[in-house]
């Protein structure tokens, strides 16, 4: 799949969030469990995602991923247990949209190193994925939107 690489100026975005360490095996069933743990808490403060949910990769190993879930919100997220407040940075990134399988979204993130490369610029330690695809309104993976965000450092 070819992937159309540019960059974009960011806004930050204030975030309710989970993060921690989890084996990389265990995404899929991490995200749905913790997710849906945030949008507990969002609705305990009255509160509504503003936008789709976020997975943000900090660092990760062969077999375990630092990972951060969350929904952008508009109000102010009030701490609670796990779920906190957090904030996606603001500035230049570089940005594709990967259609289709979550499992073949690395060639997404080959295309922006690739064009980081070509383009002599530097990528920051952290990237995140935006979810555009509601996986319980289309059960098609391979009609699966999600935007790669990686900024530049």
């Amino acid at each position: 799949m070819a992937y159309d690489v540019e960059i974009r100026e960011l806004a930050p975005e204030k975030l309710a969030s989970i993060r921690g360490w989890c084996p990389g095996a265990d995404l899929a069933k991490v995200m749905e469990a913790e997710l849906g743990r945030i949008a507990a808490a969002l609705s305990a403060q009255r509160l509504h995602p503003v936008g789709p949910p976020v997975a943000i990769y900090h660092a990760w190993t062969e077999d375990n991923v630092d990972l951060e879930l969350g929904f952008p919100v508009a109000g102010d997220f009030h701490e609670v247990q796990d779920v906190k407040p957090s904030e996606l940075p603001g500035g230049r990134v570089a940005f594709t949209l990967h259609t289709g399988p979550y499992d073949q979204i690395e060639s997404a993130y080959n295309a922006v190193q690739e064009y980081a490369e070509a383009n002599e610029l530097t990528l920051a330690p952290a990237m995140w994925e935006r979810y555009l695809t509601d996986p319980n309104q289309e059960p098609d993976l391979s009609k699966h939107l999600t935007q790669i965000v990686w900024p530049l450092a």
